[in-house]
């Protein structure tokens, strides 16, 4: 298991670093020396120089993309003067890491804060891949629900050097409160006097009698016996690691001693963490839980903020207002999933962030076979097969069709549900969606795509210079929701998650598969974006898309170099972006360019 770990958390390293620095290059077998083709199995190799011990890495290929990802076929090895160094893992991690602070020398950066996350990435993932080991063919499994497609992330975001970082957890949190485990918990709840619980709804009910009323067959008697004392307190939702957190600060210990706060305990359902570790779900809730946690899971301190509740009850609000009716109805297969209430603490007149429970849209049913990209796009981390190998192959069986016009179909009705639509909302009602891997979940049917959604109103944007209708009826969202940015930042944002994040992944994961080359669907993507772009003659945007030879990616890696916060941080500053090369990238006619 040691050796797939270390390939596995060398591959989401190196590719970081490939793409984020440009610091390195592919060798083709026919210019390899002898020894290296011996040495790399007559593969395609990566080669990047090691500044600190003056050598290089080399890793072999598997699979090489067009957009973005490489498949290592085995462990990278280390030469120095043409000689194999004995390295480990952590030393060569280390020293590529270091690469980085000898080339921003000036900006004086240290990369052990970034080590540590990979070294605890590492052994997470060691952990879960030990602990799922006979049940892997079930994470690439054809048909999942919700919560088992949510759960089967356990290699995690495959450009990122940390995916399952968590700083914060020690001990057994791991098992008890990681997806990957597929671990049920209870939730904890505090029974607080009203003068210190603040909630909000667009539903028009009370949050705490709704709470009151959804969790009464499991109250015990202690439960009622201070329900019936003090029958006006209020239910508070915690994740079980932040109540432990909690109980030592100074405000918990005085409104405990003072009586305005009784802890109620583990209580409720049985809840189950999804891709987002904080974010809770059950199959008897009416809600899911998205719960503060002040833990860092890869970029971020994972605490709700004040301005992301406001946000969560305004875009549901928007989303089924009679602006987007029309909408809504030409386009049934495109949905969100909203956050329309929340919950916490106020102590001195201050909202706790670290208190703020929001309650989340639960719409899917046991049955429903639904799946966040992040998930279907994951290799099988012991075979060369992913969760598309399986569905075209069933799907062709099924249909006859051969898995190339199966797979070219199921990109092709995903960009049907999608594209369009979403350049509608863009440009007609200066709406976007951080549309990355992890927010975006697709509903297949018979193995095809029926429906998508859309969640986490923290990526929920609205355009300055185009969302006049929308921010006239809703005024606030420029001010309490802080979500109204300019097109310029919002063109970065939305370009990057959807379509280098969500559309080049799915590219990837259905081109490793075999049964069709990366260059037909970047074909097909660049057909509907020039569909798009004919609608839309004056979209920077999709000119950008189409027209300009380079394309801006989150760099993650140099974002945790830089130790920025992707929540806490001014949007513009939340992490660092990188031009490479554009893979849609088609060269405009003189008509264009005059018409443009």
């Amino acid at each position: 298991m040691k050796s797939i770990t270390d390939k596995i958390a060398l591959q989401h390293l190196i590719n970081s670093y490939l793409q984020e620095t440009g610091n390195g290059h592919l060798i083709p077998v026919t210019e390899q020396s002898q020894h290296l083709r011996e040495q790399g199995q007559s593969k395609v190799l990566v080669c990047i120089p090691l500044d600190s011990i003056a050598g290089y890495v080399y890793a072999p290929l598997e699979y090489m993309s067009k957009v973005g990802r490489h498949r290592l076929a085995d462990l990278p090895w280390v030469e120095q003067d043409n000689q194999i160094l004995k390295i480990s893992a952590v030393n060569l991690a280390a020293n590529l890491l270091e690469n980085l602070t000898i080339k921003e020398s000036e900006k004086q950066l240290d990369s052990s804060s970034l080590l540590e996350c990979w070294i605890q990435s590492r052994r997470a993932l060691q952990q879960f891949l030990t602990h799922r080991k006979d049940q892997m063919d079930e994470v690439i499994a054809p048909k999942q629900n919700f919560v088992q497609s949510e759960q089967a992330l356990v290699l995690g975001h495959s450009m990122h050097p940390s995916p399952k970082s968590r700083q914060g957890f020690v001990q057994d949190d791991w098992k008890r409160y990681s997806p990957e485990t597929q671990t049920a918990f209870k939730m904890h709840f505090l029974y607080v006097h009203p003068d210190y619980v603040i909630h909000d709804n667009a539903h028009n009910l009370s949050i705490p009698s709704q709470l009151k009323q959804d969790l009464a067959a499991y109250f015990n008697t202690y439960h009622h016996e201070k329900m019936a004392q003090h029958p006006d307190y209020a239910l508070l939702p915690l994740h079980p690691w932040q109540a432990r957190y909690l109980k030592d600060k100074d405000w918990y210990q005085q409104l405990l001693h003072e009586g305005a706060l009784i802890d109620f305990g583990a209580l409720g359902w049985d809840v189950k963490a999804t891709t987002s570790v904080r974010t809770l779900y059950s199959e008897q809730a009416p809600w899911m839980f998205k719960a503060s946690m002040t833990v860092a899971v890869t970029n971020s301190i994972r605490v709700n903020l004040y301005k992301e509740c406001h946000r969560g009850l305004l875009s549901y609000q928007l989303w089924n207002d009679d602006c987007l009716a029309d909408f809504r109805q030409r386009n049934p297969r495109l949905q969100t999933i909203s956050d329309p209430a929340w919950i916490a603490l106020k102590v001195n007149g201050q909202v706790l962030d670290e208190t703020i429970c929001i309650l989340r849209e639960n719409p899917f049913k046991q049955s429903d076979d639904v799946t966040c990209i992040a998930s279907l796009c994951q290799d099988h981390p012991f075979e060369s097969k992913n969760r598309f190998s399986q569905i075209f192959a069933e799907v062709s069986t099924q249909t006859g069709l051969s898995q190339t016009d199966v797979a070219l179909q199921w990109f092709e009705r995903f960009l049907e549900i999608t594209i369009l639509p979403l350049m509608e909302l863009y440009h007609e009602f200066g709406m976007a969606f951080e549309a990355h891997q992890q927010n975006t979940l697709i509903e297949l049917e018979d193995g095809m795509p029926k429906n998508v959604w859309f969640r986490d109103n923290q990526g929920f944007y609205y355009i300055q210079e185009l969302a006049n209708e929308i921010l006239a009826r809703f005024p606030t969202l420029a001010t309490e929701g802080q979500a109204v940015c300019p097109q310029a930042l919002v063109d970065e944002r939305f370009r990057y998650y959807f379509i280098g994040n969500t559309l080049f992944g799915l590219i990837n994961a259905i081109g490793i598969t075999g049964v069709v080359q990366e260059q037909q669907l970047i074909e097909k993507l660049q057909s509907y974006l020039t569909q798009a772009y004919q609608k839309y003659p004056e979209s920077q945007l999709l000119k950008t898309v189409l027209h300009q030879s380079t394309f801006p990616y989150k760099g993650n890696l140099m974002t945790r170099l830089y130790e920025l916060d992707e929540l806490q941080a001014d949007i513009s500053q939340q992490s660092i972006y990188v031009n490479l090369k554009n893979p849609l990238y088609v060269a405009q006619t003189v008509v264009e360019t005059e018409h443009a």
